[in-house]
């Protein structure tokens, strides 16, 4: 089983908000090697991104720093991802970097049963895809 993780549900994890333990869940999972977790590497942008404006430069950098020890996979962005996000954006009417992790998703699911990817997540935009588009899990509401 793959679990992609966005920055939503990332930042629950550091900010200790609703779904938090769910995301530690996964992450001790992925330690034991029951599974992976994935996340793009513009999605990861986007995590210290945010660490930087919530927290300053010095902790972000410890913070983003302690993430990349976690069991997860930083998948690089090359141009198929690219054009794959943006034609997924084009799609689905998603934000831009919201396409890389539900293209990034759709990639390990292709030819797959659709729970072989499962797209963690607590951005509702993807509630604007179809049933059969992806699987996602959704972490609860703040």
């Amino acid at each position: 089983m793959i679990y992609v993780v966005d920055a939503s549900s990332v930042l629950r994890y550091t900010d200790n908000e609703p779904g938090a333990d769910r995301v530690e869940e996964l992450l001790r999972g992925a330690a034991r090697g029951d599974h992976e977790i994935l996340i793009s590497a513009v999605n990861w942008g986007e995590i210290v991104g945010v660490l930087f404006r919530n927290h300053g430069l010095l902790h972000a950098r410890k913070i983003a720093h302690n993430l990349l020890a976690l069991p997860i996979t930083v998948v690089p962005v090359d141009v198929a991802a690219a054009e794959a996000a943006g034609t997924f954006r084009e799609n689905f009417k998603v934000p831009y970097a919201d396409s890389f992790a539900g293209s990034l998703t759709l990639l390990y699911s292709a030819g797959q049963p659709k729970d072989q990817a499962i797209l963690v997540t607590a951005d509702f935009d993807f509630k604007s895809l179809p049933k059969a588009t992806v699987k996602i899990e959704y972490l609860p509401k703040k």
